[in-house]
């Protein structure tokens, strides 16, 4: 997965590695936001995930519980950690969807 510049600056920024993004793409859960998906760990995938790591993953892998990374196409486009409640559109606009973490959807707020 190729990553684009903002994605390479917002990883560096908060220190979240290609491993990370990997593992996220490769058993995270995704819901679909604005043309994009956006992978994240819900327990039960997390979990998968840590089965499947060797011990000295694990630690890495706890840090990588919180984290979401936005991909459109064959791009990363960014990635990030999640707060409890992520404001899916522009803070502009009089609707917000908002994809609440804890259970996995969307909803209008």
């Amino acid at each position: 997965m190729e990553l684009t510049a903002h994605a390479t600056q917002r990883c560096s920024q908060r220190g979240i590695r290609i491993q990370q993004i990997d593992w996220l793409i490769a058993y995270g859960r995704h819901v679909w936001n604005r043309g994009a998906r956006v992978y994240f760990f819900d327990r039960a995938h997390f979990r998968q995930m840590l089965f499947s790591l060797t011990a000295s993953e694990r630690q890495l892998a706890e840090k990588t519980r919180n984290s979401y990374v936005v991909v459109k196409g064959d791009q990363v486009i960014t990635a990030g950690h999640r707060q409890p409640v992520f404001c899916a559109n522009k803070p502009g606009s009089h609707h917000h969807r908002r994809i609440d973490w804890r259970h996995g959807a969307s909803r209008v707020a």
